[in-house]
């Protein structure tokens, strides 16, 4: 008798949570496939680990990011129009600019990840992400620009006229200001282009220079580094991200955030890290005069504000601009 009072109010307790779906939704455990635009031991992705590491820990187990891989899975031009169809949960790509306007302006930013949540730039983008079906989480990468590293040596900018550059949407006023030639060449055949002489010189932070040994092709680094704040976002679903319980978005949101905290730091000592290595293998700066360099800065900011102002209307770039730092 004593061992029957005992065990059966036990059992029904047990059915009773059983019924409920208590014990069931403590247990689940919800997975986000995430694919990233460059390979997973390139220092443009090393942020990654560390957010994987912490919404993990915030969520105790219950939402787990699994980073399947990089180009090698979808190449990154792609990656953001999977995201939207659901093939991918997420991902890290420069991409979103061919699907989100806003996007097209994110490197013109002079102001670090967490100084432009204070701005209201962050919420901003939230909203205008939104409407391509992207919530939008936050930058992935800060204070590392992109600089001009070339073949030849150029003391003034006028040595880099009728130069070929390796061109991208955002590289052309630079190019325009340098009076360079655009040549299209895709990103696993620079090496080859530039050793062939197709091109000369190719924009690009330190850290890509070192990962793909190109500093055994480019000598120099000339001129001024530009947009350090570069436009490669992190993005959920968004139809995922809202069937997300409350908590676990909160997870991801407070995640993103504290990795934008330490982002100019870590990004920072790999930028120097990355041109110590240069250096070794032969890399030198070709710095000119400051008033030669502000000038030139100056020039290609102005078309580069021009430039996006045509693509996205004076209404949107008015509403981002003074949130971004002038």
């Amino acid at each position: 008798m004593k061992r029957s009072r005992v065990f059966v109010p036990g059992l029904i307790l047990g059915v009773l949570l059983g019924f409920s779906g208590w014990s069931s939704a403590v247990a689940e455990t919800i997975t986000l496939k995430l694919a990233t635009y460059d390979p997973k031991t390139a220092v443009t992705v090393s942020a990654i680990p560390k957010l994987i590491k912490l919404v993990d820990e915030k969520s105790k187990g219950r939402l787990k990011i699994d980073w399947i891989g990089g180009p090698e899975i979808t190449p990154g031009r792609k990656q953001p129009a999977a995201v939207q169809k659901g093939v991918l949960d997420m991902s890290v790509a420069w991409a979103y600019v061919l699907h989100v306007k806003a996007a097209q302006a994110m490197h013109l930013s002079r102001l670090t990840p967490p100084e432009e949540r204070k701005s209201g730039l962050y919420d901003l983008l939230v909203e205008e992400f939104a409407k391509a079906g992207f919530r939008y989480l936050g930058r992935t990468t800060t204070a590392t620009p992109y600089v001009l590293v070339s073949t030849k040596k150029a003391e003034k900018p006028e040595d880099m006229k009728g130069l070929g550059f390796r061109t991208s949407g955002i590289y052309e006023p630079i190019i325009e200001r340098a009076g360079g030639r655009k040549v299209r060449v895709a990103s696993p055949e620079v090496y080859s282009a530039l050793q062939r002489g197709l091109i000369d010189v190719r924009p690009a932070p330190m850290g890509t220079v070192v990962d793909g040994k190109l500093y055994e092709v480019l000598k120099y680094w000339v001129g001024p580094g530009f947009f350090p704040s570069q436009n490669t976002v992190l993005c959920v679903n968004l139809k995922k991200f809202n069937s997300l319980p409350a908590d676990l978005q909160k997870v991801l949101v407070d995640a993103m955030a504290e990795i934008e905290e330490g982002l100019t730091s870590l990004k920072t000592k790999e930028f120097e890290a990355a041109w110590q290595v240069a250096q070794k293998n032969g890399m030198v700066r070709n710095e000119w005069p400051k008033d030669v360099t502000e000038s030139f800065y100056n020039d290609v900011m102005k078309k580069s504000w021009e430039r996006v102002e045509k693509g996205l209307g004076k209404e949107l770039i008015d509403k981002m601009r003074p949130l971004m730092g002038g």
